[in-house]
């Protein structure tokens, strides 16, 4: 009786909202169907479902198969309003699922996988391709809202050119909505369907879309890009460089408005980075130095409490979605760590919900946390990965002593127990092994004098090493700074770094240094290390330091942050895009001597364009003390008699008696209406007020690596 009743008032509740084009409100009984036992004696069980799981599925399961039979009734009927009230039924039943807490992502993926097996999902594919613009709407949300690993897998099979044609109906706001979610889904299938998306145009289309305002579609764009830099491989990466991926992904890190959006598209730009092919287009970009200030501005649990409020994410991540943040926490980008131990902070946060922390050792990446805390100097990486390993109930390790050079024996001891090697501790003691010693450890002496027989241990022991050679200070021995240098050609080079000052190799000598001597006298045995230092002596990347000026941006971007922020850095792709230089500030350079930076960057430049979006000069009214930034800015370029190109969006000229005398001649200047629809014609004007840009940017442009002219 119960069972018929909660039924029917699903139904009900479900045909009153089917019509609705926002997200349906889910009735208070689903929060009540989670933990509803039955009075009666046991029911059988299907194989790998709990009893509490099947308990909801027997009230969903018929009221799902009797949708998917009215929707291929109406299909063959062409009965519309009956397609459309199916669609509904369908779509509410999988939101319901998916909000149910611990019970959800089971729940949803048994509903999402019985509707293919049911046929829905192959009729969901045919209606995309009806002339009903409505059904179209209604059909994409609903896909998108039911793409699990196995519809994944159908999709890319059977339905891969019907989610790309709809990628070519980029004007339409409604439908991008969806379909920009349902690729978010799709990139995390395969390399090879990500190659294909690519290739089709699904990437042009989301790089299209990351221009535009809607903050669900930049949310999914952000996650997309994010999901084909993690999970398409170097291929895809290459592709996303080539598209210029890493430079739109700078409005999206910039947002201001909703840190979903920024954070997707910091991952997405660190995992990028971690390519070392790449790393210099990505660093090129300006997008990376977005990252770690803005995770470390962010707290995890608030973070995670946002996702739980999101259908999409408030299951959290699966165990292989997961491994995925490994590279990033082991390689040697800063970025790379800090956004990876953030995210396994709020996963943990999430998964402590589900008592399921157990998943982050089976994955590996607690030894991954504990070596940031044992050896990186960042605060935000370590406090990240000490927040997470608490978390998770995982012993904290003491942060190591970066000297490693001055290492008495204690700390060589203190190294072993924290490493896992403490078993010989005891012999390490007897002979005596200081810092010194330890960094010219061999694997002849660990087998002859260490005791330590099995190969397998001593790989694992070198290992080891070869990360705290890489982390270690060696300031008090070092005094040419061979570390950084060798950090410069690849940061792994680093662990050489104290076999080279042993062997008295200093700045004027390395010059001169060849093949054989870094082998036998620096202990350098990779052949293929040695080649690549031997080719950086010969072939610098780098002019010598000199103290001369750079020369200055070509253009300087003023904008007010509460409202221009996304105008702001639109233009910056547009015009680097287009060969500009261009300075933005952002919230890295707040550290130190912010305001003696921000002026000299504009006495710099060669241009001024000042972003006028709403209320853009309502702070400079009455600043006769001039304490407003954009005031000062402004105030600057008059001054230098720079070229100002203001830009307008939303914004009311105002009385130019309002604003202080030192700046309100600013007002005569022509401005231009920016035009979000019209980016491009936008853009061209702007460009005709610009001059050229310098030469030194465009051959720079060409190769990063060339040398800055005095």
């Amino acid at each position: 009786m119960l069972l018929s009743l909660l039924v029917y008032i699903s139904k009900l509740c479900r045909y009153l909202s089917m019509f609705s084009s926002d997200r349906l409100t889910v009735p208070e009984y689903v929060s009540r169907l989670q933990t509803r036992k039955s009075a009666s004696d046991p029911r059988a069980v299907s194989p790998g479902i709990n009893a509490d799981v099947q308990s909801v599925l027997d009230v969903s399961l018929p009221a799902l198969r009797l949708a998917v039979k009215t929707l291929k009734s109406a299909k063959d009927t062409a009965a519309l309003n009956d397609t459309r009230r199916a669609i509904a039924e369908i779509y509410q039943l999988v939101e319901e699922a998916w909000i149910l807490p611990a019970l959800g992502r089971q729940v949803a993926e048994e509903i999402c996988n019985r509707i293919r097996l049911d046929g829905g999902l192959d009729l969901l594919l045919q209606h995309l391709q009806t002339p009903a613009v409505e059904i179209t709407y209604e059909t994409a949300k609903l896909l998108e809202q039911i793409l699990v690993a196995e519809n994944r897998d159908y999709v890319a099979r059977m339905g891969l050119g019907v989610v790309l044609n709809l990628t070519r109906s980029q004007e339409d706001a409604q439908l991008a909505r969806s379909v920009s979610g349902i690729l978010e889904h799709m990139f995390k299938h395969t390399e090879e369907t990500s190659t294909q998306l690519i290739s089709n145009g699904a990437l042009d289309a989301l790089l299209f879309w990351c221009r535009g305002t809607d903050p669900t579609v930049l949310r999914h764009c952000a996650v997309a890009l994010a999901n084909c830099a993690m999970y398409g491989g170097h291929r895809c990466q290459r592709l996303m460089i080539e598209k210029q991926a890493a430079d739109w992904l700078f409005p999206l890190a910039f947002s201001k408005e909703d840190e979903l959006i920024r954070f997707y598209a910091c991952l997405a730009v660190a995992v990028l980075a971690a390519n070392k092919e790449i790393e210099k287009e990505v660093v090129k970009s300006g997008t990376l130095e977005l990252v770690e200030p803005f995770i470390a501005s962010l707290d995890p649990d608030e973070f995670a409490r946002s996702l739980l409020d999101s259908t999409d994410s408030m299951q959290g991540r699966t165990a292989a979605d997961l491994q995925h943040l490994l590279p990033l926490l082991d390689g040697t980008r800063l970025e790379g760590k800090c956004i990876a131990a953030f995210y396994l902070c709020v996963e943990t946060s999430i998964k402590s919900r589900q008592r399921n922390t157990k998943i982050f050792q089976e994955i590996g990446a607690v030894q991954s946390l504990k070596r940031i805390v044992m050896y990186s100097s960042n605060a935000t990486a370590c406090s990240l990965a000490r927040r997470a390993l608490s978390m998770m109930g995982e012993e904290v390790p003491r942060r190591i002593l970066s000297s490693v050079p001055n290492w008495k024996s204690c700390e060589v001891q203190r190294w072993l127990q924290q490493v896992g090697f403490s078993a010989y501790s005891e012999r390490f003691q007897e002979l005596q092994v200081d810092g010194d010693l330890l960094l010219n450890i061999t694997d002849e002496d660990l087998r002859n004098d260490l005791g330590m027989s099995s190969g397998l241990t001593r790989k694992r022991f070198l290992r080891d090493l070869r990360v705290l050679k890489m982390y270690a200070n060696y300031s008090t021995c070092d005094p040419d700074n061979l570390s950084d240098w060798l950090a410069d050609v690849d940061p792994r080079f680093r662990q050489y770094t104290y076999g080279l000052v042993q062997s008295g190799v200093d700045r004027k000598s390395i010059r001169h240094i060849t093949d054989e001597q870094l082998k036998s006298d620096c202990g350098v045995q990779n052949g293929v290390h040695r080649a690549k230092i031997v080719a950086a002596l010969r072939h610098p990347r780098r002019a010598c330091l000199t103290d001369a000026q750079p020369c200055g941006p070509d253009v300087f971007i003023s904008y007010r942050r509460t409202t221009g922020s996304q105008l702001a850095s639109l233009l910056k792709v547009h015009l680097q895009l287009r060969g500009y230089s261009v300075f933005i500030d952002v919230e890295k350079l707040e550290a130190g001597r912010f305001e003696d930076k921000l002026i000299q960057s504009v006495q710099r430049a060669r241009n001024f364009i000042l972003v006028l979006s709403a209320n853009a000069l309502d702070k400079c009214m009455g600043d006769v003390a001039m304490k407003d930034w954009v005031h000062k800015e402004i105030v600057t370029a008059l001054n230098g008699k720079k070229n100002i190109v203001p830009v307008t969006d939303n914004f009311l000229w105002p009385d130019p008696k309002s604003l202080p005398d030192d700046m309100s001649t600013i007002l005569s200047f022509n401005g231009i209406k920016w035009s979000h629809e019209y980016q491009e014609a936008t853009v061209e004007k702007i460009l005709r007020f610009l001059g050229k840009p310098s030469q030194d940017q465009l051959d720079r442009a060409k190769d990063p690596d060339l040398p800055k002219k005095e």
